[in-house]
């Protein structure tokens, strides 16, 4: 009897035990597990797209375009938690899973104190540009995190294909990786596609092809018009071409102009269906990731504000290029066997006409306002000198051989310094390194957000932060973004394919949550600096 009960007792601890595992599993990812690996994941950003987009447009979207990503899952409350919104860093974050502060993507271009210039984020010297006759190298290495890309490779033995392409270098080269297969984006001059010797010696024959095809001269003479349906220019012509009769088309000057239309995302979507057909993505032994950042939104928003009818008209173009280019990649590889995921790398504040006009605020920061304001401070409490080394919407640097020179305290500079910038009516605060270094920074949100963009090798002294609504331009038509708040923060985030559990998601995610998610979702290793977490709810 009592060795009966002996085995049953170590029968229900055995069966407690497992039913502890299982509950560990369940709490974890047991769907993720058993979600089926797609062939080819593609991952797609679209420079400049504020959420509400989805929202104000979506009466007028088509069915297989964004519509088809909205009925997979739809997060409707993702929003950054840096403040320094900008097409370089956004792009990094979205890849690397991590901000400014790990990722080491503080800006588009920052100031360089061992060499006393502007460093643009993927600027390379030690490279050279491959298809085209002119222009600087470009890599990947100022990027000091990897990627989920790079995780995706690492993981099959780099029998994953990872192709990256945008018009932008900076946002091809960011969503890339340190290991990619292929990077491509657009020389300003001719339109061609370009790649870098990072990457490759020379171009693939069929992207010579393309480029040899003078894909952009389809466009020449065509003015933008604006969409029947387009909310408030239905049918009007938004601007006349950009070519004079008799003048050789594409020219550089038609080039320059083309990614200020939304033709621009109609033809790097063909690339990039040409992509997927000549670099055989989904169809190898592991699962491939195309890439794809839509440059022409940025451009188009800048020019004129979100409220703008060329911004509307550039939204519902973008959603009918979409539903073609969805329609190629099932007839490519099969959209059963694919994962779409959907964001931004930032968006944008109204123009300061416009937020003139509605009564939202100041309009504008001028940041020589800025700049005279701590250059009189300093010179008032030091002497006459060249106290600022560099200013951008971001930070300040300080000239340091001039304080050491003069035997000046640096963080005393610093703080006199912040305290000049917020006399500034426009400016809401000013953060110095020295606090940041120290951790002398209030517990507030808006702090917070300033911690997650500041690195400390590369950042400046003071960290500026614009008022809501005041926007750093120099001119009250267009637009600028680069601000913790949320018309420039709050993004989509949509996941769609049969891994994940269709449905609008109102609990807040940030965009660094998307490689955290695509690397639990595949079992991958979460990318090295990432900081997002694996939105497991929606996973099957």
């Amino acid at each position: 009897m009592r060795r009966r009960v002996l085995i049953l007792l170590g029968l229900l601890t055995l069966f407690a035990t497992l039913h502890r595992a299982t509950a560990r599993v369940s709490e974890g990812a047991p769907e993720v597990a058993s979600a089926p690996k797609p062939k080819l994941i593609i991952m797609l950003v679209i420079d400049q797209f504020r959420y509400d987009y989805l929202l104000r447009f979506r009466p007028e979207f088509v069915q297989g375009g964004f519509n088809l990503l909205l009925s997979g899952a739809n997060f409707v409350n993702c929003r950054y938690d840096y403040a320094t919104t900008a097409t370089c860093p956004g792009h990094a974050a979205l890849a690397t899973g991590a901000y400014s502060n790990l990722n080491g993507i503080i800006n588009n271009s920052w100031y360089d104190r061992a060499s006393h210039k502007e460093i643009y984020c993927v600027a390379d010297p030690d490279v050279h540009l491959v298809g085209a006759e002119s222009g600087t190298g470009m890599s990947p290495r100022n990027l000091t995190a990897d990627t989920f890309g790079d995780e995706l490779r690492l993981a099959s033995g780099m029998k994953s294909r990872v192709v990256a392409i945008s018009w932008k270098d900076r946002a091809a080269i960011m969503l890339g990786g340190h290991s990619p297969t292929a990077v491509y984006w657009a020389d300003p001059l001719t339109a061609h596609f370009v790649t870098s010797t990072y990457y490759a010696n020379t171009l693939p024959d069929w992207v010579k092809a393309f480029n040899a095809a003078d894909p952009a001269k389809a466009y020449c003479g065509k003015p933008w018009q604006a969409l029947p349906e387009t909310p408030g220019a239905g049918g009007k012509v938004l601007h006349s071409a950009e070519t004079a009769p008799g003048e050789p088309c594409p020219s550089p000057k038609f080039s320059e102009h083309l990614p200020s239309t939304p033709f621009a995302n109609q033809l790097e979507l063909d690339y990039a269906a040409a992509a997927i057909e000549h670099e055989g993505l989904g169809h190898g032994p592991a699962t491939d990731l195309l890439a794809v950042s839509l440059s022409a939104n940025d451009y188009i928003g800048h020019a004129y504000g979100p409220y703008s009818p060329e911004v509307a008209d550039a939204t519902l173009r973008t959603d009918r290029y979409l539903a073609d280019f969805f329609k190629k990649v099932d007839q490519l590889v099969g959209l059963k066997n694919v994962w779409i995921t959907l964001s931004a790398d930032h968006g944008a504040a109204p123009s300061p006409a416009f937020i003139v006009q509605h009564k939202l605020g100041s309009g504008r920061l001028d940041i020589n306002a800025v700049k005279t304001a701590v250059q009189s401070a300093l010179d008032k409490a030091y002497g006459q000198g060249d106290w600022i080394a560099s200013i951008d919407e971001f930070y300040i640097y300080l000239n340091h051989r001039l304080l050491d020179s003069r035997q000046i305290s640096t963080p005393n500079a610093q703080a006199l310094a912040a305290r000049a910038a917020m006399s500034v009516p426009e400016v809401r605060a000013a953060f110095t390194q020295t606090q940041m270094m120290s951790g002398n920074i209030p517990r507030t949100p808006l702090a917070r957000k300033v911690v997650n963009s500041f690195n400390p090798k590369r950042s400046g002294d003071v960290f500026l932060i614009p008022m809501p609504f005041a926007v750093v331009t120099g001119k009250m038509t267009g637009t600028n973004h680069g601000t913790p708040w949320n018309y420039d923060a709050q993004v989509p985030l949509v996941f769609w394919g049969r891994a994940f559990k269709p449905g609008t998601y109102t609990a807040p995610v940030q965009p660094i949550d998307l490689a955290s998610t695509l690397a639990a979702a595949l079992g991958l290793t979460q990318p090295s600096d990432a900081q997002g977490h694996p939105l497991t709810e929606i996973l099957r």
